[in-house]
């Protein structure tokens, strides 16, 4: 059967997770607002550079140069860090790779 999904620029479609339904959570595909998933995003966002500001910058004899965040979009729209276990399932979702700036800008 096939079925006719409506688009607009103003909505996009997203494979959502509820992690805390079942075991292993649900997916379900859902037309969210691409100004509230934004919204989201920019706040998340936000929220991590708070935590990230707060980290050493040495952990014993290592440099901490490198953060990674895996998070999923929930069925309301709210982005939220996969939490234990969740990289078994996850296949999708974002990804959020935060790196320390070097003391130069001409470094990489």
């Amino acid at each position: 059967m096939d079925e006719k999904k409506d688009t607009s620029k103003d909505e996009m479609w997203v494979v959502t997770s509820e992690p805390m339904a079942t075991r292993g959570g649900s997916r379900q595909l859902k037309q969210l607002k691409v100004e509230e998933l934004t919204m989201n995003i920019n706040l998340f966002v936000e929220q991590l550079g708070s935590m990230l500001e707060k980290t050493p910058e040495k952990v014993g004899k290592f440099r901490f140069e490198e953060f990674e965040v895996y998070a999923e979009i929930t069925a309301k729209g709210t982005v939220a860090i996969l939490g234990t276990g969740g990289e078994l399932g996850a296949t999708g979702g974002l990804h959020f790779v935060f790196r320390r700036s070097s003391a130069s800008d001409g470094e990489k």
